[in-house]
Order: C-alpha cells, then sequence, then structure tokens
C-alpha cells in the first residue's frame, strides 16, 4: 500500500514508498504486456532512545536506527503489482 507511512515495531523505522504506475512494455518477442514502473522508497532511521539526550548537531549514524524491517517489504512490493 504505497503512500502510507510504515513503522516498525519498535517505532524507530519509518517507511513510505510512491504508486508504482503500469506502462505497457513491449519484449523482445514482440509481445506486449503491462509491468510496473519503478516506485521511490523513502526511510526515516529516528534517534534511539539512549541517544535523545543529544543535541542535533551531535547527532550521527550511529545514533540512530539501524537495518531493515522486512515486515513492511510485502507492504512496498504490493505496490508495483499489477492485478
Amino acid at each position: 500500500s504505497g503512500g502510507v507511512v510504515k513503522a516498525s515495531p519498535d517505532g524507530g523505522l519509518l517507511q513510505i514508498s510512491t504508486l508504482a504506475d503500469t506502462l505497457t512494455y513491449r519484449f523482445a518477442g514482440g509481445e506486449e504486456r503491462e509491468i510496473s514502473g519503478p516506485y521511490i522508497e523513502f526511510a526515516q532511521r529516528l534517534v534511539l532512545p539512549e541517544y535523545k539526550h543529544l543535541p542535533e548537531n551531535m547527532i550521527r549514524e550511529e545514533h540512530r536506527r539501524d537495518g531493515f524491517e522486512a515486515g513492511n517489504a510485502d507492504k512496498i512490493f504490493e505496490s508495483t503489482m499489477v492485478d
């Protein structure tokens, strides 16, 4: 479901993606099919609770939540599916 912010269970990772448009593509054999176009995904990694006391200008990458939330991947891929 593109266009909807998905949060990780710990709330430290926010993800959103655009909905993919469909387009007609002609394959090498001449067959034409509707395929999903590109999409953009945005991720915001929030500051970990133990570093929230730091001033903004002191926040570094290691102070933010890392990793990927696999549970959100299916929702992002839904935005590229063709019915």
